[in-house]
C-alpha cells in the first residue's frame, strides 16, 4: 500500500489488490455493503495517518476510484469553508487528469518505433473504439465471454450510462481485429460518437486499463 501527500487536506492511497486480499475483502464486498465501505476506509486512514491529522478530524470525505490492479483512495479533511472545500476537489479532479495525460503519454511513447530502414522515428497513436451500455449488467455480460486479455480497456459513466473504450495494442494498424471486437460488443452494448477523448475531460473515469479483465474477475 502506498501513500502520498496531495496537499494539507488530501492524501492518496494506493491499494493493491494483494492488500484487499491480506484484508480480507474484495472491490466487490465494498460495492454491496455501506458499513463495510465506511468501517474499511476508516481502517486504512488509520494505517496511514500516522500523524493523526485526519483521524481526529470529525468531517472527512473519501473518494475512491478503481484501477486496473485495486483502488485510488483519495482522503481529504472538509472546512467549513465551502469555497475552500471545492478549491480542494479541484485539486483533486486536476490531479487525476494529469495523471491519466501522463499515462496517455507514456503509453505513447512505448509505441513509438523506429524504422531500421531510413533511421525515422513514427509514432503508433492508440485507436480507440467506443462503445455505449445502457446498464452496468450489459457490461458483465459482455465481459464474461471477452476473453482477449490483451485488449486495453477503459470503462467510464457518463449520463447514467457505462461507456467502454477498446484498444488493442497488438495491432494498431489493422481495423479488421478492433471490428471484430466490436461485433461482439454490439451485441450488449450500442455504437456511439461518443469519442475517448471526449469521456476522459467529461466522465467518470472507474476502471483503467484492464476495465473488462477486472470486470469478469470481480462479476463471474
Amino acid at each position: 500500500m502506498e501513500m502520498e501527500r496531495i496537499n494539507e487536506n488530501t492524501i492518496r492511497v494506493l491499494i493493491s489488490n494483494d492488500d484487499l486480499d491480506a484484508r480480507g475483502i474484495t472491490i466487490l464486498d465494498l460495492l454491496g455493503d455501506h458499513q463495510q465501505i465506511e468501517d474499511f476506509f476508516y481502517s486504512i486512514l488509520q494505517e496511514v495517518d500516522t500523524e493523526h491529522q485526519f483521524v481526529d478530524n470529525d468531517a472527512v470525505t473519501f473518494q475512491v476510484m478503481p484501477t486496473g490492479n485495486g483502488l485510488e483512495l483519495f482522503i481529504s479533511k472538509n472546512s467549513s469553508d465551502e469555497k475552500l472545500n471545492s478549491k480542494n476537489n479541484e485539486q483533486i479532479a486536476h490531479y487525476i487528469k494529469n495523471n491519466i495525460m501522463q499515462a496517455r503519454a507514456k503509453q505513447r511513447e512505448r509505441q513509438t518505433t523506429i524504422n531500421d530502414d531510413d533511421q525515422r522515428t513514427t509514432t503508433k497513436l492508440p485507436r480507440w473504439q467506443v462503445v455505449q451500455f445502457p446498464s452496468f449488467e450489459e457490461l458483465v455480460d459482455y465481459a464474461r465471454i471477452q476473453d482477449n486479455d490483451d485488449l486495453v480497456s477503459e470503462l467510464y459513466k457518463y449520463n447514467q450510462s457505462y461507456y467502454l473504450a477498446l484498444h488493442d495494442p497488438e495491432e494498431p494498424d489493422s481495423e479488421s481485429t478492433l471490428k471484430n471486437h466490436l461485433a461482439l460488443a454490439y451485441e450488449y452494448g450500442n455504437p456511439t460518437a461518443t469519442s475517448a477523448d471526449y469521456l476522459a475531460e467529461h466522465a467518470k473515469k472507474i476502471m483503467s486499463q484492464s476495465a473488462l479483465t477486472t470486470v469478469r474477475h470481480y462479476f463471474k
